[in-house]
């Protein structure tokens, strides 16, 4: 055999090994996630979460949630998040009496991180909570685990 045709060979066999060892298990989709944002990630593909929510850009139905952590600072402030309840309880008491204990719990935590924490696990356990009009469908099935695990994956979107 040739010297041309045993590199041509091997070439050809060294690329289907490396599109085998991709499709197999080297693609980002494929891995095993090592920390809770990858495994946050992960959850947030296989809840069909992104079907609703663009990351930074594209056309969504729900938020965009690049920088949502920073728009819920802003929103969750003493001041913006207490407007808020006040007029939640204005236009739709029924709704307020419903949830006043976890809004209780998120007033008390210290605005910031710990407060959009306490906030996303009431969200997910029923989004209609605090955006009584709100399309997204409850997340009530996620373990305390994995609730903490999309967390840390939203937080990796500031």
């Amino acid at each position: 055999m040739k010297s041309n045709t045993v590199v041509t060979i091997f070439g050809m066999v060294s690329v289907c090994a490396a599109v085998l060892l991709l499709a197999l298990g080297g693609s980002e989709d494929t891995a095993i996630p090592q920390t809770p944002a990858d495994h946050g990630k992960r959850l947030f593909r296989v809840q069909g979460c992104s079907s609703c929510h663009a990351i930074g850009g594209g056309v969504s139905r729900g938020p965009d949630l690049a920088g949502l952590i920073t728009r819920l600072e802003g929103r969750l402030s003493d001041a913006e998040y207490q407007r808020h309840l006040n007029m939640l309880e204005e236009s739709r008491s029924d709704v307020y009496q419903l949830f006043t204990d976890d809004y209780a719990e998120i007033l008390a935590a210290p605005a910031g991180e710990a407060r959009i924490r306490i906030w996303l696990r009431a969200h997910f356990k029923n989004p209609r909570f605090d955006h009584f009009m709100g399309r997204m469908p409850t997340f009530a099935h996620l373990t305390p685990q994995q609730v903490d695990q999309l967390t840390e994956y939203l937080f990796t979107l500031r």
